[in-house]
C-alpha cells in the first residue's frame, strides 16, 4: 500500500474510472487537485472562462459520447457557479462527476474568504454531494460517486474537496481498486407477458421512444420492436434522432411546444401507448385530460420513482430499458406475426401532408427558412446543441435528426447560455462538426466560451436566429396576457454588432439578411476552419406553432 497525496490517489482514480476529459477553471481552493491534474497523460484539461460552462461542456461530454466526463472549479462563487450546470445534467439524466474545492476544514462554518456549503447548496439538483472533511474518505467516496453518477437513472455527483484534504498523505493501492458493481434491474416475466398482450389487444397502439432509451444504448432494440410489432414511433424531445426521418415507422413528436402535428394526430388516435424512458413532462403532454383521453399506458423506466409520478399507469414496469426492450421483443416473436396497422401503414403519407413549411423566401428572413438551410448545409454527422426560447422549440419542431446522441438540447431546465459551451464538449467527445442554434438574446450569454473554442481550435459553429426579441416571452405575454412588456430588443439587429464581438474572440463571423444567403454563409463558416458565428437577420414578428393541450395546438404560416 502506497502513501501519496489524496489529490494524487484522486487523479488515479479519475483515470481508472475511464475518465479522459475535465473541463474546469483552476483556482486557490482546488489547486491542491490541479497539482496532480496537470501531470496525468490519460487525462486532458480544458479551461473555460466560466465554472458553469464547464459543467455544461462535461454533461454535453457524455450526451455525445456515452463516457463520463468532470468538471472541477474552486470554492465559493466558482463552485456556485456550477449550480446551474449540475441542474441542467440532473434535470435531463446526465451523468458527471462535479469536483470543487473548498475552504480547510478547520474554516468551514466560520465565513471564511470564499468558503460557501456548496454541497448542502447542491443538494436539491444533484444526484448525491459530498463533502470530504476526513482524507481516509476520499477513495470510498470516489468509489461510490461514480457507481450513484451511472447506476439507475443517471445524474451529477459534486463532490466538495476541503484544501487541507486534497493535500492529505493518504494509503491508496491503484492496483487493488476496482469500480464498483451496477445494479441493472431487468423486467418482471409476468409484466412483459402482461404488455405485450395489452399492445395485441389494441387497435391502435404507438411506441413513445424516451431519452431514457438513448441512455440505456436501447435504441436499436426499440426499432426492432417498433418494426416487430408495426408500431408508430414518437419520440420525446430528449430522444430526437433516435429514428430516422424517413424510417417509415417515424411519427415524429408529439407535444405543446416541440411536437409536430403528425406526432400530435397519431398519439391522440391511438389507444395504448407504450412509453419506454420517458417522464411524461409538461411540455410534452400539456393538458393532462387531453393526454390521458380514454387511452391505455404502459410506462417503463429503471427508476421506480417516475411509475405514477405524473399520472398512474394502467402498467408500470421496473427496468433499465435495453432489458425490457430484449425481453418485450422476445415475447413479440413468440407470440407470431402481429396484425397489420392503417396507421403505421399511412406514416410516410402523412408525414409529407402535415410537414411545417420552411421554403419562405421573404425578406426580413422568416426563421423557418433558417433551419431548411441548417437541414440542408451540414449532413447527419453533425451534432447540434440548443438551449432555450423560441429558437429551441424552432429547432425542435422543424430540424430534421437522423442520428441519436446528434441533438443535444438542455430538455428539462431550458438554459440559456448552455449551447456554446455544450457545442464544445460534444466536439471533444465526438470529433464531429458541432453546431449551437440559438437566439439572439441567448447568444450573449456565455459568448466568452467562443474563446475557449478559439484557444483549442474546435470550430464550432453558431448559428444566431436574430429576432431581436425575447420571442418566447413576447408570444406567451401576447396570447396568454394580452401584452407586451421590455420583450423588444431592436438593438440586436442595429446597435449591438455580434459579428465584432465574435471577431474579437478569433472567430470567423458575419451577418445575413438574404435567406438564400444563409447556406452559402455556412460554408464560408465551415471552410474557414475557426469557431463561427453567423448571424441571421429574421422578422421579429414571426410566432412559433404551439398550445396548452395536444388538440389545440395553434399553427402559424407566413
Amino acid at each position: 500500500m502506497a502513501t501519496m497525496k489524496a489529490s494524487e490517489a484522486i487523479i488515479k482514480i479519475l483515470e481508472l474510472e475511464g475518465i479522459a476529459a475535465v473541463f474546469g477553471i483552476p483556482g486557490a481552493g482546488i489547486n491542491g487537485f490541479y497539482k496532480y491534474l496537470g501531470q496525468s497523460k490519460a487525462i486532458q484539461h480544458f479551461c473555460h472562462r466560466h465554472e458553469e460552462a464547464a459543467v455544461h461542456a462535461a454533461g454535453a461530454y457524455y450526451r455525445a459520447s456515452g463516457k463520463l466526463a468532470a468538471a472541477a472549479c474552486t470554492s465559493g462563487p466558482g463552485a456556485t457557479n456550477f449550480v446551474t450546470g449540475i441542474y441542467t445534467c440532473n434535470i435531463d439524466s446526465i451523468p458527471l462527476i462535479a469536483i470543487t474545492g473548498q475552504a480547510v476544514t478547520a474554516q468551514l462554518g466560520k465565513d471564511a474568504f470564499q468558503c460557501v456549503d456548496i454541497a448542502k447548496i447542491c443538494e436539491p439538483v444533484a444526484k448525491k454531494t459530498y463533502c470530504v472533511t476526513d482524507p481516509a474518505q476520499v477513495v470510498p467516496i470516489f468509489n461510490e460517486a461514480f457507481r450513484v453518477a451511472r447506476e439507475g437513472k443517471p445524474g451529477p455527483v459534486l463532490i466538495d474537496l476541503p484544501l487541507d484534504v486534497q493535500n492529505a498523505d493518504i494509503e491508496f493501492d491503484p492496483a487493488s481498486y476496482r469500480s464498483q458493481a451496477i445494479n441493472v434491474p431487468a423486467p418482471a416475466p409476468a409484466d412483459i407477458g402482461k404488455a405485450i398482450t395489452m399492445i395485441n389487444e389494441a387497435k391502435s397502439p404507438l411506441l413513445l421512444v424516451g431519452g431514457g432509451v438513448l441512455l440505456a444504448g436501447a435504441v436499436q432494440e426499440a426499432l426492432n420492436l417498433a418494426e416487430t410489432l408495426k408500431l408508430p414511433v414518437i419520440t420525446t424531445y430528449m430522444a430526437k434522432g433516435c429514428i430516422s426521418e424517413d424510417h417509415p415507422l417515424n411519427a415524429g413528436h408529439c407535444g405543446i411546444q416541440v411536437g409536430q402535428p403528425i406526432g400530435n394526430k397519431i398519439f391522440l388516435n391511438s389507444d395504448l401507448v407504450l412509453g419506454i424512458g420517458c417522464r411524461f413532462t409538461d411540455r410534452h403532454t400539456g393538458a393532462l385530460d387531453v393526454y390521458r383521453g380514454s387511452r391505455k399506458f404502459i410506462h417503463i423506466n429503471i427508476d421506480p420513482k417516475e411509475i405514477g409520478k405524473i399520472f398512474p399507469a394502467d402498467l408500470g414496469i421496473v427496468s433499465d430499458a435495453k432489458k425490457a426492450l430484449c425481453a418485450l421483443l422476445d415475447e413479440a416473436k413468440k407470440r407470431g406475426k402481429a396484425a397489420s396497422r392503417k396507421d403505421a401503414e399511412e406514416l410516410p403519407k402523412l408525414r409529407k401532408e402535415l410537414e411545417r413549411k420552411t421554403d419562405y423566401t421573404q425578406k426580413p428572413i422568416i426563421p423557418h427558412r433558417v433551419f431548411q438551410e441548417l437541414n440542408k448545409s451540414f449532413g447527419d454527422n453533425a451534432v447540434f446543441t440548443t438551449g432555450c426560447g423560441i429558437t429551441q422549440i424552432w429547432s425542435g419542431q422543424l430540424q430534421k435528426i437522423n442520428k441519436p446522441r446528434h441533438y443535444l438540447p438542455s430538455g428539462g431546465a431550458g438554459t440559456l447560455g448552455y449551447d456554446i459551451p455544450a457545442a464544445f464538449g460534444a466536439a471533444i467527445a465526438s470529433g464531429r462538426q458541432t453546431v449551437a442554434v440559438m437566439g439572439d438574446f441567448g447568444f450573449t450569454f456565455h459568448i466568452q466560451e467562443l474563446a475557449v473554442c478559439a484557444k483549442y481550435k474546435i470550430p464550432v459553429i453558431v448559428a444566431v436566429v436574430n429576432n431581436a426579441y425575447l420571442g418566447l416571452i413576447r408570444q406567451n405575454q401576447k396570447y396568454a396576457y394580452g401584452y407586451e412588456c421590455d420583450v423588444a430588443m431592436e438593438e440586436n439587429q442595429g446597435l449591438i454588432d455580434y459579428v465584432k464581438a465574435a471577431e474579437g474572440f478569433a472567430c470567423y463571423a458575419e451577418r445575413v439578411f438574404d435567406p438564400d444567403e444563409i447556406s452559402p454563409a455556412f460554408k464560408r463558416a465551415l471552410a474557414s476552419g475557426k469557431p463561427a458565428v453567423i448571424d441571421i437577420v429574421c422578422d421579429p414578428a414571426v410566432d412559433c406553432s404551439m398550445g396548452t393541450a395536444l388538440n389545440n395546438c395553434k399553427e402559424f404560416v407566413y
